[in-house]
């Protein structure tokens, strides 16, 4: 039984491939990691090709072009083009060879930016539209969600959909321009700490955001995709909620910065000031699931980082 992992070499399939390899219960063999070289999924001939070729029976489709904040801003056109494309070229060919089963990863992004209540849950991806920071590519991800449905009512498909909220970890992107919060934090502290130079924290720091291991995130991917037996698109989260200085502040302290030489460059944008969601449904599911607590994760993740800065994308 075959698994094709699409964003085989982003932040998730490498923690994914590495759970696996631990996992005594599953061959690696099984699993074919994908990654843009393989194959470009904005072209419908070539992901036909390849679906023709592996004929997989599973499907976990990571692939997205992705940022964060500035880059989304920056960039929403493309970001909307490139997952529309791709999202709909690879449910296209999964449903046309018979792949009966998969996950698809979205992201918090989808949810409202003026939600008629918070903490949001799973019913209310489409009350209202996202933030503006969002628009590319939250409409991108909440496109699939209705896809996969269309699919799944249509065609009896099981495409499952998961909705985490702000993945870190090793292997992420660490680049100083489109990275997402916490990479670009680590390593803007990294450099600072060579260079014994001030820190400026963009924006106010008041926004508040939830974070995931991406290890945790890796490891519910397989539990959804071999042992859940329901349809509903969830959820993933702990339901811990930290504001952009609490973070900055507390990765300052794992990375012994002196927290004293931080301050706030009010030029740069907040993006969304919350988008709280709530883990609760995945809680139902999985009660005794354990995330990473952030202080560990984040203090693994600085030591990743560290140890593989030569070679780490950034």
């Amino acid at each position: 039984m075959i698994t094709v992992v699409t964003g085989g070499t982003g932040m998730v399939g490498k923690c994914l491939r590495e759970i696996i390899k631990k996992n005594k219960e599953l061959n690696e063999n099984d699993f074919i990691f994908l990654s843009s070289s393989d194959c470009d999924l904005t072209n419908i001939t070539q992901v036909e090709e390849l679906f023709k070729r592996i004929k997989p029976n599973y499907i976990i489709h990571l692939a997205a072009n992705v940022g964060g904040l500035y880059k989304n801003l920056r960039e929403k056109t493309q970001m909307f083009k490139d997952n529309v494309r791709m999202n709909e070229n690879v449910l296209e060919m999964a449903n046309k060879y018979n792949v009966q089963r998969g996950i698809f990863c979205l992201s918090s992004c989808i949810f409202p930016h003026n939600p008629s209540k918070y903490p949001m849950d799973e019913s209310m991806m489409h009350e209202s539209e996202p933030h503006p920071s969002n628009q590319g590519y939250g409409y991108s991800k909440r496109m699939m969600e209705i896809q996969c449905k269309n699919y799944n009512e249509q065609f009896k498909r099981e495409y499952l959909c998961l909705i985490p909220v702000n993945l870190y970890g090793p292997y992420d992107n660490f680049n100083l321009e489109d990275s997402h919060v916490i990479p670009g934090l680590i390593h803007r502290f990294y450099k600072n700490k060579q260079d014994n130079s001030s820190f400026q924290m963009y924006g106010t720091g008041k926004p508040l955001r939830q974070f995931v291991f991406s290890y945790d995130f890796s490891e519910l991917i397989l539990k959804f995709l071999f042992e859940y037996s329901g349809d509903k698109t969830s959820i993933i989260c702990c339901n811990d909620e930290i504001s952009i200085n609490e973070l900055t502040m507390l990765i300052s302290r794992l990375s012994n910065y002196d927290t004293n030489k931080i301050t706030c460059d009010l030029t740069k944008s907040d993006g969304c000031m919350k988008k709280t969601v709530d883990g609760s449904l995945l809680k139902q599911i999985y009660p005794e699931f354990k995330f990473t607590s952030l202080p560990i994760g984040l203090e693994k993740t600085i030591k990743w980082f560290e140890n593989n800065y030569d070679q780490c994308r950034k």
